[in-house]
């Protein structure tokens, strides 16, 4: 084989593996998350994943029907607009990795992360089990009309500890599993460049363990 032929060949193989690599991208989904829709009326329009004027019961419903219906495990992310650890969770079930933003004082405040070699690949893997695995229902705990409601018709009240995020999953009947441990998988840095995240390792065991309680 020529020098000319042997180019053509490794310029094939690269396409090849270019295309593997884009399908397997391609195959890594959006967690479902609910409510699908805010109403941008509602609070000035400020909300990104909680709303913060309708019914939480019904946001609950939907997400639950949702998971009966493609088969996954609800994971419910009690808190508010303004706790920073709730968006933080989100992003990492979502496959963010090395720059965040996020609401912080009523203003948007860039982290950045001091990623390991490795960051990328598991934060592949953890957004990948979450959509596989989880529908997320965004449940506001401040200002909603009824978002207590939801611990109580679920058992999960006698389990918060009046933090936020409040982080648990439910049966496909809609009662209380198991809430997620913060403290086995945080890492918070503070300084001028600090930054607030966990390691995606432990927090893919916790996530395991939760949707096997809920099984």
């Amino acid at each position: 084989m020529n020098a000319a032929c042997r180019f053509l060949v490794v310029l094939a193989v690269l396409a090849l593996s270019s295309a593997r690599e884009e399908t397997a991208v391609a195959q890594i989904q959006s967690v479902i998350s609910y409510p699908l829709t805010l109403d941008r009326s509602c609070a000035g329009g400020r909300a990104r994943v909680y709303d913060e004027c309708g019914s939480q019961l019904q946001v609950f419903r939907d997400a639950l029907a949702e998971a009966r219906r493609t088969g996954k495990t609800l994971i419910v992310n009690y808190g508010a607009e303004w706790c920073i650890w709730c968006h933080v969770i989100d992003s990492h079930l979502n496959g963010a990795a090395g720059r965040f933003r996020y609401p912080v004082e009523g203003r948007d405040v860039t982290l950045v992360e001091r990623a390991a070699a490795d960051t990328a690949r598991q934060a592949s893997a953890l957004a990948a089990f979450a959509a596989e695995n989880f529908v997320v229902a965004h449940i506001e705990g401040d200002n909603a009309p009824d978002g207590w409601e939801v611990l109580e018709s679920t058992g999960a009240a006698e389990h918060f500890n009046d933090n936020y995020p409040f982080v648990f999953t439910v049966t496909a009947e809609g009662q209380f599993a198991a809430h997620f441990e913060h403290d086995r998988a945080e890492i918070r840095r503070e300084g001028p460049n600090w930054y607030r995240g966990y390691d995606r390792r432990a927090l893919l065991a916790e996530l395991v363990r939760m949707r096997n309680a809920a099984r």
